[in-house]
């Protein structure tokens, strides 16, 4: 369990204080895609609390847990822990799992009452607070090198969010990308080449259908296109901050063209908005009713669209289109295995990690097809030869963007989506959204 002692050497001073948990907000909205990235968390809504003993009863150590997921990756998760303690006698392990919705705020908590887990699930955009607070222990003393786990083969690109100063605080458990999903029998129905390639060819696409089907939006997103927007900048050159990460950008005409892009979808009739033009709230429904023809997303849709909608499931691929002369780029969600810095036994709790995201581990939980593994030779198995939506996804892999922007990612989004949103529901022009979001997050953030 975590040290809570005072006299622990400089513990007060790697604490993440209640004021500053207070204050570093969660990002609701992509959190809950990583979630989903992580397992199906709408189907736990009830706190779980699992001992595993050592096998002689002699532990010397406790670790505590803590994740979410559904009953699939609960189990998982339990029998790899229960595979640790059998290899570890002297190591107890308490294992918690939290409904999604409820997890990362109680997770500030606990660590604001020196009461956190030893090992826990971190949401990305999260992990910047924490790190640099010094709430985190450093996994590259027994990481790298290491004769007994495998470091490098993990994506660097999923690495990027759990690392501050040159040090490594989280290992990626999986990440989902996000692609354009598409059903190929609109497009061959209204007999369109459904390579779409450049974002020319998906708004011809689009047309195409919208003339030759009974479709009426052939595409959708939100009014607040957090998964949709933002590789449309990146695909454009442009940037939501400065390299630096301390200037918003997101008015340069770069981005303002990503949304100028959207809005002229939207205005044409050629898109819609979940949840007003469509009756639909989110990709999976949107497709599986065959309402839409296109729409970006990620592996969190997969097992809806498979268990449910299996008729048009068939039907779906995965594209990413870019601008001419654009940059290939996408959005990456991802989650790490990660350990206080106060833990009372950072070796166990860093082999306890090890076990988790080792290729044995990782793949036991991606193979139910929820998500991707963060170990490229993983996504380069047969098994993703085989399935469609997921291969297209994996194909994505090494040209992600994790969606983090710093300790004040949720802010940034924020302000980025409700000024998205003007423009979209027609309350301004493009330029005007990209710009007062800049201005704002400059004057508030920066």
């Amino acid at each position: 369990m975590a040290n809570t002692s005072n006299s622990d050497r400089g513990a007060d001073d790697r604490r993440i204080t209640r004021r500053r948990l207070v204050q570093a907000a969660t990002a609701a909205g992509i959190a809950g895609l990583a979630g989903c990235a992580g397992g199906d968390s709408t189907s736990q809504d009830t706190e779980t609390t699992q001992t595993t003993t050592a096998s002689d009863g002699g532990a010397e150590t406790t670790l505590t847990v803590a994740s979410w997921g559904g009953d699939v990756e609960q189990d998982i998760v339990t029998g790899i822990l229960d595979d640790y303690d059998s290899q570890h006698p002297n190591v107890a392990v308490e294992y918690n799992n939290t409904p999604f919705d409820q997890y990362a705020e109680k997770l500030k908590t606990q660590f604001a009452g020196n009461t956190e887990p030893d090992v826990f699930y971190l949401i990305a955009d999260d992990a910047p607070t924490f790190m640099r607070n010094g709430a985190l222990l450093e996994l590259d003393p027994y990481v790298k090198d290491a004769d007994d786990y495998d470091f490098e083969p993990i994506l660097d690109n999923l690495l990027d969010p759990f690392q501050f100063e040159g040090k490594t605080f989280g290992i990626p458990k999986d990440f989902t990308s996000v692609g354009l999903f598409h059903n190929t029998a609109h497009l061959e129905q209204a007999s369109v080449d459904n390579s779409m390639e450049t974002w020319d060819d998906l708004r011809t696409a689009l047309d195409t259908v919208k003339q030759q089907t009974d479709v009426e939006f052939p595409m959708a997103f939100g009014s607040q296109p957090r998964n949709t927007l933002v590789q449309l900048i990146w695909q454009n050159g442009g940037r939501v901050l400065n390299e630096a990460g301390d200037e918003a950008v997101m008015g340069s005409q770069e981005a303002i063209e990503a949304l100028e892009f959207l809005v002229g979808l939207k205005e044409d009739g050629l898109a819609g908005l979940y949840g007003d033009d469509l009756s639909a709230t989110w990709a999976a429904p949107a497709l599986g009713e065959g309402n839409v023809t296109a729409t970006m997303t990620g592996a969190w849709s997969v097992s809806t669209l498979e268990q449910e909608y299996s008729d048009q499931f068939e039907n779906l691929r995965v594209a990413n289109p870019t601008p001419a002369g654009g940059q290939e780029a996408t959005i990456v969600f991802t989650t790490s295995w990660s350990a206080s810095a106060n833990t009372d036994d950072p070796e166990a709790s860093a082999g306890l990690i090890k076990d988790l995201t080792s290729n044995e581990g990782m793949w036991e939980w991606v193979e139910t097809g929820t998500a991707l593994p963060s170990r490229k030779p993983l996504l380069e198995r047969d098994f993703y030869d085989e399935r469609e939506l997921l291969g297209g996804l994996a194909d994505l892999a090494e040209i992600g963007r994790p969606l983090v922007f710093g300790p004040q990612t949720t802010k940034i989004l924020n302000t980025l989506m409700s000024e998205a949103e003007g423009a979209l529901t027609g309350s301004k022009s493009a330029a005007d959204a990209m710009q007062a979001a800049e201005r704002q997050i400059n004057d508030d953030v920066f």
